[in-house]
């Protein structure tokens, strides 16, 4: 007989289950959309949308790992859920919680804000429940999530912008790509969850050559703010940075599609990620 779980314990659980630092990473998203889409953000639309960006994630996280519980007592007993620190109800209860408070905060900022918070929450919800296993086409709703916040936070300060929509897309390709690709490193997991990854259905080539595509498709499109003279010349070096990384990301991967190989470079994806996000923010200020 497991011995009862205190309340603390139980926080403690929850709050593991959250994911706190990818939490901050999306609310400091949508703070991101906000600054390239209007030069001054006021307190008010930066802690509203630092928290409709926290919260949602955090309920998606939690809900993710009910899903995932009998996956988990296989994988990670130790976790919340498969350990007992956390009930299943429990579980479902603190995401709807989560949820509701960050649709509240969605809806302090607007109609439009609380109508694309509404549509990450369907695409959280259909990810989780039906769609997680389809291969490519949960990858692509993970990737929709990623860069929803940019667009959010454009709505947020009432000036979405072509670059913002051109840095949406961006954050979409390389987080798809980013996605295509880990399935090289989980093959052998999804093989045996039944999960539909393009490493998994396909090979790790295949998954390698679809990723080395997206990363280019990116790098194709970053040169369109500067033609289009959307950004300042400030947003080239760090451009250039995002742009070698992917390409240097997509040769090691297409020559190399090993498991170890694919697990180091979807960290390094994060990085090309970041500096083009900050080529962005400095490019439009």
């Amino acid at each position: 007989m497991r011995p009862a779980i205190s309340p603390l314990g139980k926080a403690s659980g929850l709050v593991s289950m959250m994911r706190l630092p990818n939490c901050m990473m999306m609310g400091f998203a949508v703070i991101v959309g906000e600054a390239i889409a209007s030069p001054t953000v006021s307190a008010r639309a930066a802690i509203y949308g630092f928290g409709t960006g926290f919260l949602l994630l955090a309920a998606s996280m939690v809900l993710n790992d009910y899903f995932d519980r009998d996956i988990d007592a296989i994988n990670q007993p130790g976790r919340p859920l498969p350990a007992g620190i956390v009930r299943p109800e429990e579980a479902i209860s603190a995401s709807i919680v989560l949820g509701s408070i960050g649709l509240l905060f969605a809806g302090y900022s607007g109609i439009w804000t609380l109508l694309i918070a509404s549509v990450s929450v369907i695409v959280m919800v259909a990810y989780n429940t039906r769609i997680k296993k389809s291969g490519r086409l949960g990858n692509a709703l993970v990737s929709i999530n990623v860069a929803i916040p940019f667009i959010y936070g454009g709505f947020a300060v009432g000036s979405p912008t072509w670059s913002l929509a051109i840095f949406a897309l961006l954050a979409f390709l390389s987080s798809l790509g980013r996605e295509i690709m880990k399935g090289i490193v989980d093959v052998s997991g999804d093989t045996a969850k039944g999960v539909k990854s393009v490493a998994a259905t396909m090979g790790n080539t295949c998954a390698a050559q679809e990723s080395a595509i997206l990363f280019m498709a990116a790098v194709a499109l970053s040169v369109l703010p500067i033609a289009l003279g959307l950004v300042s010349n400030y947003y080239i070096p760090l451009a250039a940075i995002c742009d070698i990384g992917f390409f240097l990301t997509s040769y090691s991967i297409l020559t190399d599609a090993t498991p170890r190989n694919a697990k180091r470079n979807k960290n390094f994806v994060l990085v090309w990620m970041t500096f083009g996000l900050l080529a962005f923010v400095i490019g439009v200020l």
